[in-house]
């Protein structure tokens, strides 16, 4: 259908050019995707953000960094600049994989071309620093998320409180995120807010059992 096109008719086609790039992500064919970017670039129409933004979420999403930052590099070199969006979906390519330190390294370079990120672009940092056990990191990439124009939302606080509970039983932390979503306006689900108090129980139904067992 795409070869159809052809002179004025190919310059302004750019609509089902595009349907036909998203559509070869959906269905996992971005090698393909990519080519139809090619032949964009030599015969028209000229392919923008969001085509180029297809491709290169549809190689993270595979998990093909690589091909994914190529893409991302060909779209710089047609004088196109990666919004925020390409950045996070770069980020969850890497950060699904444990590479926190790439997706980490993408980060500084998208503060450096945008001076205002999403709450998606934090979310998929902190998702992945959660992942591997690294709450530090992740609490300071909270911390940091309003520096940038960005308010944290109930997904943040959700996940690192649920982690925090979950895998090291760190309710006072989790206790002080809670306390910080009250005081922003946000509320937490009651399945999460049990969850603290059933880890705060824990810790005093063991602290007692040890007590008891000392004084016997």
């Amino acid at each position: 259908m795409l070869d159809g096109f052809s002179g004025d008719e190919r310059k302004y086609a750019i609509k089902p050019f595009s349907a036909v790039v998203r559509g070869l992500c959906r269905t996992k064919n971005v090698d393909e995707a990519k080519n139809v970017i090619l032949r964009m670039i030599e015969q028209g129409p000229p392919p923008g953000n969001a085509v180029f933004n297809s491709v290169v979420n549809g190689y993270s999403k595979a998990g093909d960094m690589e091909k994914a930052k190529e893409v991302m590099e060909l779209m710089e070199t047609r004088g196109l600049k990666p919004d925020v969006y390409t950045y996070t979906v770069v980020m969850s390519g890497y950060a699904n994989g444990g590479q926190m330190d790439q997706a980490c390294e993408v980060l500084s370079e998208a503060k450096k071309k945008h001076t205002k990120l999403s709450p998606a672009t934090y979310h998929t940092l902190i998702r992945g620093y959660c992942k591997i056990e690294e709450f530090d990191k992740a609490l300071n990439l909270l911390a940091e998320m309003k520096d940038f124009g960005v308010q944290p939302n109930v997904d943040e606080y959700n996940k690192l409180i649920q982690s925090l509970c979950l895998k090291v039983l760190d309710w006072q932390t989790a206790e002080k995120l809670f306390n910080e979503m009250k005081e922003n306006g946000l509320y937490l689900n009651g399945i999460t807010r049990s969850l603290i108090m059933a880890v705060k129980e824990l810790e005093a139904e063991g602290t007692d059992i040890m007590e008891s067992t000392t004084k016997a």
